[in-house]
């Protein structure tokens, strides 16, 4: 059986530790259990990993162990993920400063996820970037991945529909 691709940006590895935001917190430990079950094939990338090491110390240890009890697939970054990020900057679906978020959307592109998993609202999960994205990646006859919350991802599992 071939498992759903799911990317994982970092603000979802970092909301399992995110006491001030509980409910997303909460949604974000419910979406863990779903990932540790093997039903989907959890996928992060090296912009996870550079990221996490911008974290002190205490917390990007914590947050790598518990990334880790996913034990994750790891997507590589290549020139073709560069070409596309920079394509998605060039259209302005987002500015320079957001340039891991562009990495993190092309990378989970360019590898077929069918979802990218993220509590970050200002950049990513936002009509107008789901639309260009998929515009863009339509354009190139690139895999057009659903961008969510994990609480949005989670609801679709509970009332057993399809995603």
């Amino acid at each position: 059986m071939i498992k759903l691709k799911v990317y994982l940006d970092t603000s979802v590895v970092s909301h399992l530790l995110a006491d001030d935001a509980p409910e997303q917190q909460n949604d974000t430990l419910k979406l863990w259990l779903q990932l540790k079950q093997d039903e989907y094939d959890a996928v992060v990338s090296p912009v996870v990993y550079e990221e996490i090491e911008g974290c002190d110390e205490d917390l990007g240890t914590q947050l790598l162990r518990n990334l880790n009890e996913l034990n994750p697939t790891n997507a590589e970054e290549t020139m073709e993920t560069r070409i596309l990020a920079n394509e998605y900057l060039r259209t302005g679906i987002l500015k320079q400063k957001s340039l891991n978020d562009c990495r993190h959307i092309a990378i989970a592109s360019i590898y077929g996820c069918k979802y990218i998993l993220s509590w970050n609202m200002k950049h990513f999960v936002k009509r107008r970037t789901i639309e260009m994205v998929q515009n863009i990646n339509r354009n190139l006859g690139i895999i057009q991945p659903s961008i969510l919350t994990p609480a949005i991802f989670i609801e679709g599992d509970d009332e057993g529909e399809d995603i």
